[in-house]
């Protein structure tokens, strides 16, 4: 594949455990194009975020590592990159915003501050002043109120919302080619998550940006990305353009996740259908198809092989089933 920002191809990344292996991120490839937003769906414990970790290198290790496969970024491999190397690259070519703020933020340390070193760590030619005015530059891009002032404020003195517009300044501080945002809107609330998600948009589009949104949100998903991956028990079962995969679902289990949201063209009183059951023990995960034992379509055939991905006769689309809608 040419033209690609990203390219991660058959990843693997367990985590050695006393009680086993979990197959955390089981055999994984895609790819992202350069400006592309992409959606990464899947209920919890699916993989999402530590395919994210696993691009970034900040698997924890011990327990976690990555096993095999290979994580082109402008086609070099971030596997063979040293530790000196992957700090030159983290917050400069290829950020990422956790899901929690408070967690993420230093409380001994003004915003500014914290913004301003991040671009003193990546840009060496930058003065102290250089990198303060930065940093209120960025407060006022995501719409923080009085810049200049709140600049010398602490996390603790900011609402949730705020935290997580003072996180995507500091991600976004040194224009990075790659912003993953682990779950960015999960602890704000329904108003505030709409500005945080219109805004990364919006700058996005502005600085050129390529975006890895991971939710498990799927209205987020339809306002916000362009193609999505919708992952389970560690491997990516369906992958999609957003329109396809809400206008013509192939898996079952994407179409389970569909079908337990509320819809607004929904027939009032019209109850939810939930997914049956529980995903399978990544410790020892069943033979064949992962998702059988809640499959309102299994067959023999789905208990024995394990289904690849395979175009579905969509474009794009392709879907890990044997027996695709």
């Amino acid at each position: 594949m040419t033209g690609n920002l990203l390219e991660v191809n058959n990843l693997k990344t367990y985590f050695f455990t006393r009680g086993g292996v979990v197959k955390s991120v089981d055999d994984v490839t895609f790819s992202m194009k350069p400006s592309q937003t992409l959606g990464v769906v899947g209920e919890s414990g699916c993989g999402k975020s530590v395919t994210a970790l696993s691009i970034m290198r900040l698997v924890a290790t011990p327990p976690g590592k990555i096993v095999s496969g290979e994580i082109l970024f402008n086609g070099e491999n971030i596997l063979d990159k040293s530790k000196d190397e992957l700090t030159d690259l983290r917050g400069s070519k290829i950020s990422m915003i956790f899901q929690d703020p408070m967690t993420s933020l230093n409380p001994v340390f003004t915003v500014g501050y914290q913004i301003a070193e991040t671009v003193k760590r990546h840009r060496k030619d930058v003065t102290n002043d250089q990198a303060w005015k930065r940093a209120i530059e960025m407060l006022d891009l995501v719409r923080i109120p009085d810049a200049k002032r709140r600049a010398k404020n602490y996390p603790h003195e900011f609402s949730g919302g705020m935290r997580q517009r003072v996180m995507i300044a500091i991600a976004l501080a040194c224009n990075p080619q790659l912003l993953i945002a682990d779950e960015p809107t999960t602890a704000l609330d329904v108003t505030i998550q709409a500005q945080v998600l219109e805004l990364m948009k919006g700058l996005s589009h502005e600085f050129g940006t390529a975006v890895m949104l991971i939710t498990h949100d799927l209205g987020v998903v339809a306002g916000t990305c362009q193609h999505v991956n919708v992952m389970y028990a560690g491997k990516i079962v369906e992958s999609a353009p957003v329109k396809q995969i809400f206008d013509t679902p192939a898996h079952p289990y994407t179409i389970g996740l569909l079908n337990s949201v509320p819809r607004l063209d929904g027939t009032r009183g019209e109850r939810l259908t939930p997914i049956k059951g529980q995903p399978p023990d990544l410790v020892n995960p069943p033979v064949g198809c992962r998702y059988a034992d809640r499959c309102p379509k299994v067959q023999p055939r789905c208990r024995q092989e394990e289904p690849k991905l395979q175009p579905v006769g969509r474009g794009e689309q392709v879907a890990a089933c044997f027996y695709p809608d």
